[in-house]
This record gives C-alpha cells, sequence and structure tokens, in this order.
C-alpha cells in the first residue's frame, strides 16, 4: 500500500503539482492513513502507555504527574483525556495539527506543494508523524514559524513560540540560534569549510570523553545515548552518508538557488548548517539528528525548488529520474525501519503492510509496552 501511496503521489506530482486540489486531495490522504493506523512505529504503544498515565485534570497532571515528558505535551493529551478523546481519537487530532502545519510549508514556499508532501511522505512522515509525536508537533510547528519569521523579520515572535514548543519538546530550542543564524551573509566557500571542519569533529573520541563526565546534569541526560564509535567508522553509517549526499546536492544548486533572493539564500544556509551540527554532535546519534531535523527538513522544499532551476526538458529530466531513485530507496529504508523497530511480524519490506484499526488483529507486534497494556 505504502509503494501504491508513493505512485500515486508521483503521479500528481508531475502532472499538475501545483494543483490546489490535487494537493488537498493527497493530503487528506495520509491524513486518513496516519488517523486509522495502528501499531505502526516504534512509540505507538509507549505513547498509549504515557497517554493512559495521565491525569484526566490537566492542574493535577501538572501537579502531580508521574512521567517526564515536557509539561505542555503532557497538559494537552491530559485535556483531551478530560474530554473523553481515546487515544486513537488523540493520534488524530496530533496528525491533524502536524500535517496542517507540513502542509502550510509546502503550499507556501514549495514550487511544487504536491511533490515536497510526497518528499515529506518518503523522508519523515513514518516517523514525525507516525512515531515521534513530541517532536513531529514542533518540527511542523517551528520550521514553518522560523521561515516565516526570517521572511518578514519577527525575531520576538520566533522566540515566544519557540519558548512554548521547548514545552513540548526541549529539541526546538535549536530553532532560536537558526534564526540567527540566517542572519549571517555566509558565503559559499565558508559554507564548504564550516562542513568540513564539521565532519573532521565527527571523527574524534568525543563519546568516550563524554562518558567520564558523568555526575554532570546536562551530561547525564545526553550520556544513554552517546555512542563509543570514532574515527572514519564514525561517517560511514547510513545517517552520515545520506547526510553528506544531502549537502552534495544543495552546494551543487547553492549558486543558481540563491539567485532567487535573499530569503531562498537563508535557507540553504539554515539547510547546511544543520547538518554541521550533526556532525559535531555525532558523538550522540540521537541527539544530533533531533538538533539537525529542524534545518534538515527543509530539503522537501529545497528538492522540489532545484527542479524548476532548469528550463530545458533533458536537464529536467535526469533530474526527476534522480530524484526518483532517490526517493524510493530512502522510502524503502524508511519501511525497513518501520518494519523492524514496531516489532510487527510480517513479510518483506516491500510488501510491508498497513496495519490499522480495522485489521489489528491480524497481525502480531513483539512490543513490551503491548504486555504492559495488557
Amino acid at each position: 500500500m505504502y509503494y501504491a501511496i508513493y505512485a500515486f503521489g508521483l503521479f500528481f506530482a508531475f502532472i499538475n503539482g501545483k494543483s490546489k486540489m490535487i494537493f488537498l486531495f493527497f493530503l487528506s490522504f495520509l491524513s486518513l492513513v496516519a488517523f486509522f493506523r495502528y501499531g505502526v512505529g516504534p512509540d505507538y504503544f509507549a505513547y498509549q502507555y504515557l497517554f493512559n498515565r495521565l491525569n484526566i485534570s490537566p492542574i493535577n497532571e501538572f501537579l502531580h504527574g508521574v512521567d517526564q515528558q515536557e509539561i505542555f505535551f503532557r497538559i494537552f493529551g491530559s485535556f483531551l483525556k478530560g474530554l473523553g478523546f481515546s487515544y486513537q481519537q488523540y493520534l488524530i487530532v496530533i496528525a491533524i495539527i502536524n500535517l496542517y502545519y507540513i502542509s502550510k510549508i509546502c503550499l507556501k514556499y514549495s514550487d511544487n506543494p504536491v511533490l515536497s508532501l510526497l518528499l515529506y511522505f518518503c523522508f519523515y512522515y513514518f516517523v514525525w508523524t507516525f512515531s515521534g509525536l513530541r517532536q513531529g508537533l514542533t518540527l511542523a510547528i517551528g520550521i514553518y514559524y522560523l521561515i516565516q519569521c526570517i521572511e518578514k523579520d519577527k525575531v520576538i515572535k520566533l522566540i515566544i513560540i519557540t519558548l512554548l514548543l521547548a514545552l513540548i519538546h526541549l529539541s526546538s530550542i535549536i530553532l532560536i540560534p537558526l534564526y540567527y543564524i540566517s542572519k549571517i551573509d555566509l558565503k559559499k566557500k565558508t559554507l564548504i569549510y564550516l562542513v568540513v571542519f564539521s565532519i573532521l569533529i565527527s571523527l574524534l573520541p568525543i563519546g568516550p570523553l563524554i562518558s567520564q563526565l558523568n555526575g554532570i546534569p546536562f551530561i547525564d541526560r545526553i550520556l544513554p545515548y552517546t555512542t563509543p564509535y570514532s574515527g572514519v567508522n564514525n561517517i560511514l553509517d547510513f545517517q552520515s552518508v545520506i547526510r553528506i549526499l544531502f549537502l552534495i546536492i544543495a552546494f551543487f544548486y547553492y549558486d543558481f538557488y540563491i539567485s532567487k533572493g535573499e530569503h531562498s539564500k537563508q535557507l540553504i544556509n539554515i539547510y547546511i548548517l544543520s547538518y554541521c551540527f550533526y556532525f559535531i554532535f555525532k558523538f550522540s546519534e540521537l541527539s544530533a539528528a533531533r538538533i539537525a531535523l529542524y534545518g534538515g527538513v527543509l530539503n522537501i522544499i529545497l528538492f522540489t525548488n532545484f527542479y524548476y532551476l532548469y528550463k530545458d526538458r533533458m536537464n529536467k529530466l535526469i533530474y526527476s529520474i534522480c530524484l526518483i531513485i532517490l526517493s524510493v530507496l530512502y522510502l524503502t529504508k524508511e519501511l525497513n525501519s518501520l518494519e523492524r523497530l514496531t516489532g510487527l511480524d510480517s513479510v518483506e519490506s516491500f510488501q510491508t503492510p498497513y496495519t490499522n484499526i480495522f485489521n489489528n488483529n491480524e497481525y502480531y507486534f513483539k512490543n513490551k509496552y503491548i504486555k504492559i497494556l495488557d
């Protein structure tokens, strides 16, 4: 089914990807898939466990909550639970908010909104709409307002929004430095130097050094996520290689893209520097990925708009083929991860089923939270 969704989106992206009606139809389809999912993603049952532990009174949740997630996220869930929302209805509300802001980003800043939404489906949908609910919310909301506030020079508005989002997921604090970074007039050569420098830093044995600082409050929080690896092997994993590939693509089109205007330059600079953050914090893979994600998600806009830098059909065709290959490979990787991390006993990833509330009895999930929920 997931590949059928991809084929459907791809067809309409290149037939009439600028049509708002087609975009809304594709968005509605992705929304329905998110609304009725069951067991999809490694955190599906974990969030159900946490939802069950929420107090039905937001005040009591604030005063006596038993879990450690950021307070505004817990109060939000408590409020919905107090209104009588089930866990599935709670997921629907979160998916609506997430996809609403993703759609606003695509419609306002992409030259082909349907193609951008399709790239979101391939790169981010399964993790940040299906599973990582907290950061999925802050990602969609935060990036929309980051782009808007950069465009309109509204730093106070961004700071207020960011502080509120930090009460949902603390990683959103990165939005504030990203705003100020966007205002620095960095040249392409400087950006290349920064990328090389950050990759060199990732080769250092920072993880083992960090592990020796046990007892420091901030270090204690990231210590469980540090990796003992260092050296060249640290940048030869899929996560690093794909980001280096994305950076090569960005630099290849850099000069052409910034000719579109100052705002385009600001966005691509943020995108590149976000990956610098990733390599600098590579000693903690999870932390690095979450920090880099806020700028990295801009590739759904950039990779789409790069297509329209070409004027002749042959180059557009070549670019389209490359983008299709990249997106299919990434989608396959995401489906592999989805099946493995969900604990779904199924067939090969090409046939990964869409498990939903209507067929949930047909599948078995190896997930520790199912036993707790039972």
